[in-house]
């Protein structure tokens, strides 16, 4: 936690100085406005992009035509903003822009330090001491985890990924049925976690009713977004009808392999959001190495659920990749057993978390500025 807290304020002076310092980007012809709080630039630069998107939902609701979000903001789960508009009403925020932002960034920031402390009890019960610290800190400096401090879901959905594991481990299914609920109304790939779930119940040997049950109350958050968008709008699809505005797979995979294949030179010294994906991709065959370890050491539902979200999302998207591969938490775990067995090179140890340190915050100022990192 000490690590936790002294890295976040670190990184908030930092990336306040590079607002200070220098004025932010222009925004880009698809960015929705996102400086909510330009007279507070210590919070300001933890409001870009999606969190235009959330704010809106929050404020208007969907399908609302005031809304700035395309279609309404149909294109986002409804939890997190939900959590956004509950707070705000309770603190007379619900109709300015920048108290919202506000409280998006709140509420990101208490569920990042309640999953550090969650991550660091699920690491001390799994691992040895030193391996726990080591997966700790990764969890806290990974090179996308300034996400997790800004108004977006990444904290709340690893929060909700690690409670789900918390309670299939003490063989609370209801209680994992319940959270996995939640964590499928945050994000789509909550359908992921869903998974784990019934893998750790039917590992535990449940029937199959009772496997049937779990999933049921697993994905009642989806399912209840579906059955909203339905009676609302009279179309259960609408959400991943407003996502194909953004792209499809050939558009979020298949035009960077044909660039990296056709025109490699391009991929890495064009247009600069291609460097991005490089490294997003770079990121991901990382993680798809460690897979082999995270199922054979690790708890059976934790690697469930970070396979499900590393094989799944690296192969349905590279754009907003390294974000996503965020609460894939058995990443941490089995990089730290990697690392703590080569305990006769600490400097490859520590120049690992300072590597990530340093690409953290250089994408922390990146996005704070507007550029397009997410």
């Amino acid at each position: 936690m000490l690590f936790a807290i002294v890295s976040r304020i670190a990184l908030a002076v930092v990336v306040w100085l590079s607002l200070r310092a220098v004025p932010r980007l222009d925004s880009y012809p698809t960015q929705l406005p996102d400086s909510f709080l330009p007279d507070h630039p210590f919070l300001d630069g933890w409001a870009r992009w999606d969190a235009s998107h959330y704010i809106a939902v929050a404020r208007y609701g969907y399908g609302d035509p005031a809304s700035p979000s395309p279609d309404g903001g149909i294109g986002f789960f409804p939890l997190y903003p939900l959590l956004m508009r509950v707070v705000a009403l309770l603190t007379g925020q619900s109709d300015s822009n920048g108290g919202l932002a506000v409280v998006g960034i709140v509420i990101s920031n208490a569920c990042f330090f309640a999953s550090v402390w969650l991550f660091a009890r699920l690491a001390s019960q799994m691992l040895p001491v030193e391996a726990a610290r080591w997966a700790g800190r990764l969890f806290v400096v990974a090179p996308f985890a300034y996400f997790y401090n800004a108004a977006y879901t990444e904290s709340l959905f690893v929060l909700e990924v690690l409670g789900t594991v918390w309670f299939v481990r003490r063989e609370q299914w209801w209680r994992a049925a319940l959270v996995a609920a939640l964590a499928s109304a945050t994000r789509l790939v909550g359908l992921a976690v869903i998974g784990g779930v019934l893998y750790g119940a039917w590992r535990a040997r449940k029937r199959l009713p009772e496997l049937i049950a779990i999933a049921t109350v697993g994905a009642s958050g989806f399912v209840g977004f579906l059955l909203y968008l339905w009676i609302r709008f009279d179309d259960a699809l609408a959400y991943f009808e407003t996502q194909e505005e953004w792209g499809d797979w050939r558009d979020h995979v298949w035009f960077y392999v044909e660039l990296v294949l056709t025109r490699p030179r391009e991929a890495l010294g064009g247009d600069p959001r291609h460097l991005v994906i490089t490294g997003n991709v770079a990121l991901a065959l990382v993680c798809l190495a460690l897979l082999p370890t995270v199922v054979r050491r690790l708890d059976p539902t934790i690697a469930a659920i970070t396979v499900l979200l590393v094989v799944g999302q690296s192969a349905i998207t590279w754009v907003s990749l390294g974000r996503y591969l965020l609460p894939a938490i058995g990443l941490y775990l089995a990089a730290a057993l990697i690392i703590h067995s080569g305990v006769d090179r600490p400097w490859l140890r520590d120049g690992i978390l300072a590597c990530s340190t340093v690409i953290m915050t250089g994408l922390a100022i990146l996005y704070a500025h507007g550029f397009w990192v997410v």
